[in-house]
């Protein structure tokens, strides 16, 4: 009895996890998506600080992010999965420059402290001047 439980156990968990992997390859998918169409993207939450801190950096740099409050999109908890799966832990903010995850608020303060978040969004066109006055 023991070793039959285990099998089913086994089969339907195999079915569950490809199932799984199935929807979560297309929401990844999308997220790669939703992030190579602007090129300054941040998966976020509205009830996030953190959140809020980053997008109001690059506001004061004049870029204008699309912005995914994922606590507000229909698939937002997939969203947030997938962004775990990237590597991203906690998963928001989560902010893509030039197509490419840059990371959170960690990896945003340091590009800012060495010099290099304002060339990286000037080269991904998320900014055009930037003048420090």
């Amino acid at each position: 009895m023991a070793l039959h439980t285990f099998l089913l156990y086994t089969i339907l968990n195999r079915n569950t996890a490809r199932d799984m992997a199935t929807g979560t390859d297309a929401t990844m998918n999308r997220v790669m998506q939703l992030a190579s169409q602007n090129p300054l993207v941040i998966f976020s939450r509205s009830s996030c600080p953190i959140c809020h801190s980053v997008k109001s950096l690059f506001g004061g740099f004049g870029a204008s992010p699309v912005v995914y409050e994922l606590d507000q999109e229909p698939n937002g908890r997939e969203l947030e999965r997938a962004l775990l799966r990237l590597g991203r832990n906690p998963s928001v903010p989560a902010v893509f420059i030039g197509h490419r995850l840059v990371g959170g608020a960690n990896e945003i303060n340091s590009h800012l402290l060495r010099g290099s978040l304002v060339p990286m969004l000037m080269e991904a066109g998320a900014i055009f001047v930037w003048n420090r006055a």
